[in-house]
Formats: C-alpha cells, structure tokens, sequence
C-alpha cells in the first residue's frame, strides 16, 4: 500500500511487527556499523530491551524502522546505507494517520544535526541519564597512571587474595554455572525497577540464546566460583558492554571484571569502550566517572515540527 506523505511523496505505508528474538537474523545487518557508537544502535541494545520499550519494527526500501515506547510512543532513527529525507517521511506519515506527534528517541548529535537540516523547526532534548559513557580502550584495558591508581589498589589486592583466580571465554559449558551465578545474584539484589528485573531477565536469555545475539563474553572465578559475568560486542572501532555484574563480597571483582573483559576482547582496531548509561542512579554514575570518560555520548527525543 502506498499512500502521499504529508510533504507531497508517494512512498510505501510503514507495516510493524512487533520484535522477536526470531527476527535477529534479518536485523543484524542493519548494525554492522554504528559511526555514532551509541549502545542503542547495536544488536544487543535493540534485542535485550526490545519487549521493555514494546519494539516494533519494520523494514522498506532497504531502511529498518523501529517503533518504541519510552513510555510515549516514538522512533528510533531509521537506519539503513541511503537514509534521507524520504525515511523520516514515511515516519511523520504513519504519525499523521496514527494522530500521534512524530517523536524519535536515542537520536545521537550527529543525526540530530541531520534532522534539524531536514526540518529545522524540530524540538530537542536531552537528559544525562541517557547518556553513554565512552572510554579510550586502552584506558580501561592498562589502568595505567595515577587517575587509576584506585583501581589498580583494588585489583592487586584481588590478586593476592584470590591467587587462583581466572577470567575465561564464555562457553557452552559454563553456561550453567553463569546462569546459577545470575540467579542467584537476582535473589541478593532486590529491586523494584522495571528496568532492572527486565535487563536480569534477558541476561539469562542472552546465555541461552550466545550464538543468535552474536555476543562475546567473559567470566571471573576466583576460589572456584563464578564470581563475576560481562558480556557485550564489538561494532566498528567500539567494544559494547552490555551487562556487568560481579560478587561484592570478593573485594576488587568489579574493577577485575571491567579490567580483564578490556584485555580479553580489545584487539588493535578497538579504538573505544561504550558501558552505556547510569540511568541516573548515583552509585553507578560515580563508579562510571571514576573510569575517567573520555567523552559522554548524549542522546535525545526529538519531536518533528514541519
């Protein structure tokens, strides 16, 4: 079905289908690159809170369209080798026939730039909650220089309590373990976050389902334990960490863990390390900070005024 869009263009009516883990294998080439290196342009960030944001998604003419809620219904930027104009077209038509105000969400600067060319009266904004945090590889996998020397404390004290401790590969074998390490991690972390049991909920369905999401990932024992799970991937020249969790009660596992899963998957064409957003929680923000960012990617909601 084709229809006129309201700036005059004949194109296709958008159809949507909600998103399965089905339907990985028919996205996947969509996020071979993300030049903005934000988290929600990859396999991972899509699929992991897909039923969380009630993702939709369709695809014409080449371009993948994703239809959210954040809570208010809202696109993520088409993606796809030739988006123009016409892409975001196809959007504010199916807005207008929807009676809905035409709202995208995860929009990083450089696309925001392109839509504000495209349609210059569009509103912006932006919360520091929603920001990535951006590292230099390197940073992260050497610890080197004084700014680390907290970590490096904590990670040496580690290694001499826990002598024998090892970071591993994610395998098939030990998916078990890890899954009874995330089990039982959920049981001792309460929380009455949605977002929170939603992100434990599909970190035990990305351990079931490693070779459909295409996610690399590591392990930490110490006294012969599972004592810390990350897991992420690599698109272009940027490492993703999509979930970090780690047993406090061994002094030192998180720094550990964010040490060793650097060294383990950061190759000479890593440039960089994304482990997303804080979420506003304090905590989780001055543990992120103290990782000194080299930038924080923000990201905002836009609405499309003609």
């Amino acid at each position: 079905m084709r229809s006129q869009t309201a700036l005059g263009r004949d194109l296709p009516v958008l159809d949507f289908s909600k998103l399965t883990l089905d339907c990985i294998d028919i996205l996947k080439p969509y996020f071979i690159d993300n030049h903005c290196r934000i988290c929600d342009c990859t396999v991972g960030g899509t699929f992991i809170w897909r039923d969380y944001h009630l993702t939709e998604y369709a695809v014409e003419d080449g371009a993948l369209y994703l239809k959210v809620s954040y809570p208010e219904p809202a696109f993520i930027p088409p993606r796809g080798s030739d988006v123009g104009i016409e892409a975001y077209e196809r959007i504010i038509d199916y807005c207008g026939t929807a009676g809905e105000p035409v709202r995208l969400f995860s929009v990083s600067e450089p696309v925001l730039q392109s839509i504000l060319q495209f349609f210059p009266n569009s509103k912006a904004r932006t919360d520091r909650a929603w920001s990535d945090y951006l590292y230099v590889s390197g940073d992260i996998a050497g610890l080197a220089g004084r700014r680390f020397s907290g970590q490096r404390n904590h990670i040496n004290r580690f290694m001499k309590e826990y002598p024998s401790w090892a970071f591993e590969h994610v395998t098939t074998d030990r998916i078990p373990e890890i899954k009874a390490f995330f089990e039982k991690y959920i049981r001792e972390h309460v929380k009455d976050s949605p977002a929170y049991i939603e992100g434990n909920r599909k970190a035990l369905e990305v351990l079931d389902n490693m070779d459909a999401y295409g996610l690399c990932g590591g392990v930490l024992y110490a006294e012969g334990a599972v004592i810390g799970v990350s897991f992420g991937e690599t698109v272009d020249d940027t490492l993703f960490v999509h979930t970090e969790k780690a047993d406090t009660g061994y002094h030192g596992s998180y720094p550990m863990l964010v040490n060793q899963f650097a060294k383990m998957y950061v190759t000479n064409s890593t440039d960089f390390i994304n482990r997303e957003e804080d979420d506003g929680v304090e905590g989780l923000r001055t543990s992120k900070l103290s990782y000194h960012p080299t930038e924080l990617l923000h990201k905002y909601m836009v609405e499309i005024v003609l």
